[in-house]
């Protein structure tokens, strides 16, 4: 749908309807309002889909080149679900899309051995579309984990473990040339590459510091991402 609707729908009209649809998508990995007794394993398959569905879209947005609408879903305030609303706080961000399951340890696991992210080996395992291989998946997160980093929210890329070593991505590689950077530029709303590179040494400083995850992929995240040689090219 995303694919065939990016060709053809003009930007603005679309990032309204995705924003709406995705409102709704989160709202399936929350508590019901008639439950009041639960456990948060429950949703787990739930927030597990959510997060699939997030980055299969990024990964559609980027294949159909719809970068504003890019732009627009990372930076769009979305309506938390009526169970989830604490102290006045009726928004979230997008980082309210990510999934993690511990419960999938004991299904997808070697025997005697432990994954480091259960949920990316099951994208993985998933990833059967010739249109959107699992590179695109890994190279979508890494774009969502790069704004979000810039504006300092917690997205750890779990799908980012399963990147060949010394990986560049084809988004990445192709922003090297300020005519391509341009495209990040509508993403992040960074319109150069030395204010993305300090923006983005800032965020990951700030993140490492106090979400201990991060701190096991800020030496790889220049490389993957390409960082040092974003528009560094006419």
């Amino acid at each position: 749908w995303i694919l065939l609707e990016g060709e053809a729908t003009p930007e603005s009209e679309f990032s309204d309807v995705l924003i709406e649809f995705l409102e709704r998508l989160r709202e399936l990995k929350s508590r019901p309002v008639e439950i009041t007794t639960y456990k948060d394993t429950w949703f787990e398959a739930h927030s597990l889909f959510v997060y699939e569905i997030f980055l299969y879209l990024v990964a559609a947005l980027l294949k159909t080149k719809s970068y504003q609408v890019l732009g627009e879903i990372y930076s769009a305030h979305y309506v938390s679900p009526i169970t989830e609303r604490y102290d006045r706080q009726h928004f979230e961000r997008f980082d309210t899309f990510h999934g993690y399951s511990e419960s999938l340890q004991s299904v997808l696991a070697p025997e005697g051995r432990r994954l480091h992210f259960p949920a990316a080996e099951l994208l993985k395992r998933q990833a059967d579309r010739n249109d959107l291989p699992f590179s695109e998946i890994i190279q979508a997160e890494l774009i969502t984990t790069l704004v979000s980093v810039i504006r300092g929210l917690h997205w750890y890329p779990q799908t980012a473990a399963y990147s060949p070593y010394h990986c560049t991505y084809p988004f990445f590689a192709r922003a090297e040339q300020h005519k391509h950077f341009l495209h990040l530029a509508v993403i992040t709303r960074i319109e150069s590459g030395d204010g993305l590179r300090s923006a983005a040494r800032k965020g990951l400083e700030e993140l490492s510091t106090g979400f201990r995850p991060m701190r096991y992929f800020v030496n790889s995240f220049w490389s993957l991402m390409n960082v040092d040689r974003l528009d560094t090219l006419q």
